[in-house]
């Protein structure tokens, strides 16, 4: 508590000391050099308390068992990637005007964290039974993924 007490008493001195030196200061150039000066000394009195902190450690204890956070932000993560490839795929079927009636995206998290797309299936109306191929083609051509297209009924 003494420390904060001295602190405040220094500060108060600063601002006191440098108001009655700004009210002295000559209307000129030289009056914004001294503004900058008098401002870093003020800084330097707002600053001077942190010196004191150098021996502080944060070290923070985290808990042993840390798999329970670990699965949970992979299963989030990869459901997080498998909605934004869902929905990837969905921009580039209405680019060749084709309304699917399922998009599943399998994915999984390999032993380093990345998350990697396993498969995509997606289900069609009957009435793009003969675009199949097309559909497939242009998924993997904007987006590099392998696609199962099946129409709804026949191999679902």
């Amino acid at each position: 508590m003494d420390g904060l007490n001295a602190w405040v008493l220094t500060l108060c001195a600063c601002a006191a000391v440098v108001s009655i030196a700004e009210t002295l200061l000559p209307e000129s150039a030289v009056k914004k050099t001294a503004y900058l000066i008098l401002s870093l000394v003020t800084a330097a009195c707002l600053v001077r308390p942190i010196e004191s902190l150098g021996d502080l450690s944060f070290d923070i204890e985290t808990p042993s068992d840390t798999a329970p956070y670990t699965d949970w932000l992979s299963k989030m993560t990869q459901e997080e990637f498998s909605s934004n490839v869902t929905a990837l795929i969905k921009d580039v079927l209405r680019e060749i005007n084709v309304t699917s009636q399922n998009i599943e995206v399998h994915t999984y998290i390999s032993d380093d964290g990345s998350v990697y797309i396993d498969k995509a299936r997606i289900t069609v109306d009957e009435r793009y039974k003969e675009r199949l191929d097309e559909i497939e083609d242009a998924v993997f051509r904007s987006l590099g993924i392998e696609t199962d297209v099946v129409v709804r009924g026949e191999g679902t």
